[in-house]
């Protein structure tokens, strides 16, 4: 069995995480005082979805170009990756691992559906999170941000990037109480880690997903 090669990255995190980055690498961060065999075995014991994963990413090839709206090219949606394919349709529809865009669409259409697909999905995972924290907050919208993936003002007005839609639910969720957890408190101190912990214990892992795709924001 061959082995899977991997970069390690002790922090003071509490649990291991597994990144697939960009170009398809396996990134590990563990914690400071995990030893080498433990960080072997977990490798070998996620082993397939490692491999899944890699090949998901190979197969996207550039997992960063620009979007194209051919058929055969890939989109990335909700962290999958589907190949877009023209069709006899009315409109977008996910078919399995494609997505079916009518013959007539461009590049424009695509990216309104994505947004349209991002502020129904946005504005139901805030609810539910906002109920789940006990938080109220003024309203949701969406942004072309591509510096930030998500903000709360002064007065708690959330703002999002749509571009959150490309992202796997759970990145999209911590992004979320990350946001509403600014309604509480407007800094990045002790207290606000700690609520964002309460409601997301594994909340690191989401963050760096977050930082090795960060290019995701500029290729729309």
């Amino acid at each position: 069995m061959n082995s899977i090669p991997y970069k390690v990255i002790r922090s003071d995190r509490k649990s291991i995480a597994l990144v697939i980055d960009n170009e398809a690498y396996l990134v590990i961060r563990a914690p400071h005082n995990t030893k080498d065999k433990e960080i072997a075995d977990f490798v070998d014991k996620k082993r397939h979805w490692i491999i899944d994963k890699q090949h998901q990413v190979s197969v996207f090839g550039e997992k960063h170009s620009p979007l194209l709206i051919e058929t055969g090219e890939s989109i990335l949606y909700l962290g999958d990756t589907y190949t877009l394919l023209r069709d006899d349709v009315s409109e977008i529809k996910i078919s399995s691992t494609n997505i079916l865009i009518p013959e007539n669409y461009n590049k424009e259409n695509v990216v309104t559906w994505m947004k349209n697909e991002a502020s129904k999905l946005l504005n139901e995972r805030v609810a539910k999170y906002a109920g789940l924290m006990g938080i109220t907050y003024e309203s949701v919208k969406m942004s072309e941000a591509k510096a930030r993936w998500g903000s709360c003002s002064v007065k708690n007005n959330l703002n999002f990037a749509w571009r959150l839609i490309m992202c796997p639910i759970a990145v999209i969720d911590y992004v979320v109480v990350h946001e509403l957890s600014h309604v509480t408190y407007k800094n990045h101190g002790p207290a606000f880690w700690a609520r964002v912990k309460t409601v997301l214990p594994h909340y690191k892992e989401q963050q760096d997903w977050l930082k090795v795709n960060r290019k995701l924001m500029e290729i729309v």
